[in-house]
């Protein structure tokens, strides 16, 4: 494994093999959960709707004016996957590949709100 490394990445290594595992203190979990659910994350949900609305509406419009295309490139896809022959042709717009990719970032701001705003009303047990 070191061998395909060059020097600097083989010291860096031998310096973080070196240290021994330390098992952090207790309650450490406990003191960063109280700390992050005293954060504010309203600027996370603002974040999030500039990203979903806007591709969302952009997304939303695609179906309705190009809506027989999706259905003709599923029915493509479709017909190539259960037969031997690969033969399927469909058409993927930049665009709508950006609008979902960042549908997937508001997504995930999203989530984090989510679960920094709701962190302390549900416990799991161990």
């Amino acid at each position: 494994m070191l061998d395909d490394l060059d020097a600097d990445e083989i010291d860096l290594h031998r310096l973080l093999a070196s240290a021994p595992p330390q098992t952090p203190p207790l309650g450490l979990r406990d003191k960063v959960m109280a700390s992050l659910r005293e954060r504010r994350v309203a600027w996370e949900w603002i974040i999030a709707a500039l990203f979903a609305l806007p591709s969302g509406v952009f997304l939303v419009r695609q179906v309705l004016v190009h809506g027989q295309d999706f259905t003709q490139a599923l029915a493509n896809v479709m017909t190539a996957a259960s037969s031997e022959t690969s033969d399927a042709f469909f058409f993927v717009d930049g665009l709508t590949v950006i609008a979902l990719a960042l549908l997937g970032i508001a997504c995930a701001f999203a989530a984090h709100a989510l679960l920094i705003s709701g962190s302390g009303s549900r416990t799991v047990a161990r």
